[in-house]
């Protein structure tokens, strides 16, 4: 399994030790409850994704994206898990809490993706 964060606790960058638990409809970039987007920061968990991209080749990469940033094309974000396989990948992000901004694509060229699919 390529979870490399539990993604329901304070441990996936949230502060407090409640994150992750209980009602949180109102989590979000300005909230206060502890949860990742006021705790990556803190945490020293957030990194410049061009930092990181060259780490993964060829893989599948979600980074969890930290408040202020592009949700589209950001430049730093919290990586939570990578993978040559997308289904896996994607089967970790269904599993991160709702009110976090994912990013998730494949980080190589498309020679690259077709071979790994076998198209």
């Amino acid at each position: 399994m390529p979870i490399m964060m539990n993604l329901t606790t304070a441990e996936h960058g949230g502060t407090q030790p409640s994150c992750g638990t209980g009602d949180h409809s109102s989590c979000g970039p300005n909230c206060s409850c502890g949860c990742p987007y006021t705790g990556m920061h803190e945490r020293g968990l957030v990194e410049p994704i061009a930092l990181v991209e060259p780490r993964y080749p060829n893989e599948w990469l979600a980074f969890v994206i930290p408040p202020g940033e592009d949700e589209y094309h950001p430049e730093h974000g919290m990586l939570v898990v990578h993978s040559p396989d997308d289904n896996e990948v994607w089967d970790a992000v269904s599993r991160i809490t709702f009110n976090q901004v994912v990013h998730v694509y494949f980080n190589g060229c498309l020679e690259a993706y077709l071979e790994l699919n076998h198209l």
